[in-house]
């Protein structure tokens, strides 16, 4: 018997490129896959914002800093005066905010804290360690940003001193006129809005829909007079749940 070869080869070439040009099109269809639902955090009776532990600004939490010269981590060696009790538990390391103002501001800090899945609507209160330097020593401003434009960020305007434009900003002072090591609680209903008519104006620290829940912290340096000095020392910023 006669195979006519150049008839078997053809034959075969047709196959081959109908299955070329039928298996791809079988990849690519089928229903898109599901969402991925986000794994929610457990959270304690205590959130740790950060104990600067690293010894820097950027782990475990990376913060940028603004205008004061003298903000750095530094050693807790030399820091061991005041509430004893407080001071076996501030590790190796605190953030130093220390530096000249001018019309009372000396700058700061801030860190981003906001997680998917990071539910912080229990805690009622933010605690940490303060090491003053007498009267004098300044005050610390904390400010933090809740989410209510569900974008994931604040936004602010610069012709406006950097004022945020969508979010709510709650803040509180701390006077830091004693010595030494001393833990200062404060309860988050203590804090002000400080941006009435900006943002829902309510307290909105969950992460739910489309929104960050918390954003971020700022601490910022306010000196004692007009043109004085900005010294103190900040470590174990945290969420806490406090008996009212």
């Amino acid at each position: 018997m006669v195979i006519n070869w150049k008839l078997l080869f053809g034959t075969c070439l047709v196959l081959v490129s109908c299955i070329l040009v039928i298996a791809p099109s079988g990849a690519m269809g089928g229903p898109a896959p599901e969402k991925t639902p986000v794994e929610q955090v457990v959270m304690g009776d205590v959130y740790v914002i950060t104990d600067f532990e690293s010894g820097n600004l950027k782990s475990p939490v990376e913060w940028w800093t603004f205008d004061l010269k003298g903000l750095k981590v530094v050693a807790n060696d030399s820091l061991t005066e005041g509430d004893q009790a407080v001071v076996s538990g501030v590790g190796k390391y605190s953030l130093q905010m220390k530096g000249e103002a001018t019309n009372w501001y000396a700058g700061g800090a801030g860190a981003y804290i906001a997680k998917e899945g990071q539910d912080l609507s229990k805690f009622n209160s933010l605690k940490l360690d303060i090491y003053g330097n007498g009267e004098g020593s300044g005050t610390l401003k904390i400010e933090l940003f809740d989410d209510d434009n569900n974008n994931w960020q604040v936004e602010q305007d610069p012709a406006k001193n950097y004022a945020a434009t969508s979010d709510d900003k709650l803040v509180y002072d701390i006077n830091v006129d004693w010595s030494g090591w001393q833990r200062v609680v404060v309860p988050l209903a203590d804090f002000v809005d400080d941006n009435p008519g900006v943002g829902d104006d309510v307290w909105n620290p969950v992460v739910k829909d489309d929104s960050g829940g918390l954003l971020q912290i700022q601490l910022i340096g306010l000196a004692a007079a007009e043109k004085g000095t900005v010294n103190y020392n900040v470590d174990n910023i945290s969420l806490s749940v406090s008996e009212e």
